[in-house]
């Protein structure tokens, strides 16, 4: 049984991590009023004690603290009369709870968008306290990482590698992972979301890793490549550099007020487009490379996303940004992959078969691919990289050298 993870969006609005629990807040007086599961008295022998409605008040910063069962009275003599904004997936509860308890009159449900969209618009700029959080929930990520490569032998199954991430992770104290981690080595790196993780890892295999562990519901999002070996082979580096240079110069790209699809993607699509010629893995232009998608064909997937309470976060535009503003955490994760499912119908197209080369392309595709990704705090001068900052390496000379402190 997975222990209780909030509500993303309850737990920004109030903080709160444990189950049961409701709230109202005053749009315009800031009034927070907590309303608290009460549970029998019979289940503290299996629960514990639990705390007092003062106590809650304090330790959530609630104007107002009641038990669930006197929903009624409480919403009527703090909130009667005013109109009730309820995200989406609790207007129905709201409903029933109204109708429950009889409250009419000046209590009106409303099953629009607005409070969802403000949070949403909220949750996309992270203030001081939410970058916390992030930094926390990196830091302990970084370690599962490097862990997972110290401990890594040929031999091993995918899985243990997973459980030596969560080892670290619930060690220090972080119950929750944002997403199901993907521990995938040699071609099982091309399927871009694989976690059966079930595989046994080669000696003479890369080993894609792409997890993060959640501090106070806020995710770390990282993704790393690792020789199982300790030691990149000549044809492993020059994927894996490739792949380093278009995310070092995509972040360089990552400032406030870029647009994200002119002024990040595309420029960074030049430069994938020019690696694939630099690598031979593609021939022509790097106009005749874009026009006809080519840099798709290797890597499927966007280059980033919005990271905060949700792997991929919510703001006003979507999972991906318009603009990017001062405030915004976004990912950068290029990938390079040899995906048969993508390859093999452009290998039978009139324009974008004479742009491959499937002799290099074959030679790649038992690495099955390689991902790096960090995660990217937009600032009002510049970037800070709170995956780096955390102490993740990332260059190959330290990427070898701890893989190389754990043999």
């Amino acid at each position: 049984m997975q222990p209780f993870r909030q509500d993303s969006n309850f737990a920004y609005l109030t903080g709160i991590q444990g189950s049961g629990f409701a709230g109202a807040i005053n749009s315009e007086t800031g009034h927070f009023t907590l309303l608290a599961p009460k549970l029998d008295p019979q289940l503290v022998v299996w629960m514990g004690a639990q705390p007092s409605l003062e106590d809650l008040a304090e330790e959530y910063g609630a104007d107002a603290c009641a038990y669930i069962e006197d929903f009624d009275t409480v919403m009527a003599s703090n909130h009667n009369g005013l109109g009730i904004y309820t995200l989406p997936e609790d207007a129905q509860i709201l409903k029933e709870l109204t109708e429950k308890h009889g409250i009419s009159g000046g209590l009106h449900s409303s099953k629009s968008n607005e409070l969802a969209d403000a949070v949403s618009a909220s949750r996309a700029v992270k203030t001081d306290a939410d970058v916390a959080c992030l930094r926390h929930a990196s830091a302990v990520s970084a370690q599962a990482h490097m862990a997972m490569w110290r401990g890594c032998q040929a031999g091993m199954h995918e899985y243990e590698l997973e459980a030596e991430f969560l080892r670290v992770t619930l060690g220090g104290g972080l119950r929750h992972t944002g997403y199901p981690s993907i521990v995938a080595a040699g071609k099982n790196a091309a399927t871009l979301h694989y976690d059966q993780n079930n595989a046994l890892v080669g000696k003479d295999e890369l080993v894609l890793v792409d997890a993060g562990a959640e501090y106070r519901c806020f995710t770390a999002d990282i993704s790393r490549t690792f020789p199982v070996s300790g030691r990149f082979t000549a044809a492993q580096r020059d994927l894996y550099s490739a792949v380093l240079h278009v995310q070092e110069h995509a972040i360089s790209l990552y400032q406030k007020g870029k647009g994200w699809k002119e002024e990040v993607i595309r420029p960074s699509r030049q430069l994938y487009c020019q690696l694939l010629l630099d690598l031979g893995l593609a021939k022509g232009s790097v106009d005749a490379l874009l026009d006809n998608d080519i840099d798709k064909l290797f890597q499927p997937h966007g280059l980033g996303h919005f990271l905060g309470m949700d792997v991929h976060d919510v703001s006003p535009s979507g999972p991906v940004p318009e603009q990017l503003q001062a405030g915004h955490v976004v990912t950068c994760e290029p990938g390079l992959y040899f995906v048969d499912h993508m390859l093999q119908p452009a290998y039978e197209h009139p324009q974008k078969r004479g742009l491959l080369n499937q002799v290099v392309i074959d030679s790649f595709r038992p690495f099955g691919g390689v991902r790096i990704e960090d995660n990217i705090l937009i600032q009002w001068q510049g970037n800070h990289n709170l995956t780096e900052a955390a102490g993740m390496v990332k260059s190959i000379e330290d990427v070898e050298a701890a893989c190389k402190a754990g043999s």
